[in-house]
Order: structure tokens, then sequence, then C-alpha cells
């Protein structure tokens, strides 16, 4: 199983999400958008894949999480902007401070 992955190259953070439970995927993805923005980024990349579920809908997926979350606000703080596609959340970043050239580790932003 895949676990997930973090890329970032001083602009633009690519996170994903595939192998990452539900909760933990969205606690890692509102910390890494967290941390983009106070460090400069200007967009992240929250890729959660196409997200099927059960034909009764029961079982909660990442895209379904990420998209609440967004339509709840709780990405507000930090996004300008929003794109939604079937396998990814692109999200511009509200970039205030200047770019900090230490790059994201998914090590330090893995919710305990």
């Amino acid at each position: 199983m895949p676990y997930p992955s973090l890329k970032d190259d001083g602009r633009c953070v690519v996170l994903d999400l595939h192998g990452a439970r539900v909760e933990e995927a969205l606690a890692l993805a509102l910390r890494v958008v967290a941390a983009a923005q106070s460090r400069g980024r200007a967009q992240v990349q929250l890729i959660h894949g196409s997200s099927t579920t059960d034909a009764y809908g029961l079982r909660r997926t990442i895209k379904q999480a990420l998209h609440q979350a967004l339509k709840e606000g709780r990405f507000a703080p930090y996004v300008t902007q929003a794109l939604t596609t079937d396998a990814a959340l692109i999200l511009s970043l509200d970039v205030t401070a200047r770019p900090d050239p230490q790059r994201l580790q998914l090590a330090e932003l893995w919710p305990r």
C-alpha cells in the first residue's frame, strides 16, 4: 500500500494522500496548507484520487472529507482560491510572507 508523500519545490507543495486514512489525511492536509502559507508558497495541490465509495455511500473518502472541509471554511485562513478536479484539490494561497527556502518535510507535519 502506498503512503502519503510530499514534494515542495519552493513555490508549490504537492501532497499525495494515497494510503492515508480519512481523518489522518484531513489533519495532514490542514497542517500542510498552514505550513505552506506561512513559508510563502503560492499553491498546494492535495492529491486525493478519484475516491470511490461503496454502493450505499457509507464509507467517507478523503476526497469527500477535503471537499467538506473546504465548504466549511477550514482552509479559509490560508486559501484565496480553490479548484476541484476529479483527483485533486488545488489551492492558491494568500502569499504575504516572503518565501522561506527551507523545504517542507512530511515528517515534520505528520499528525501525531
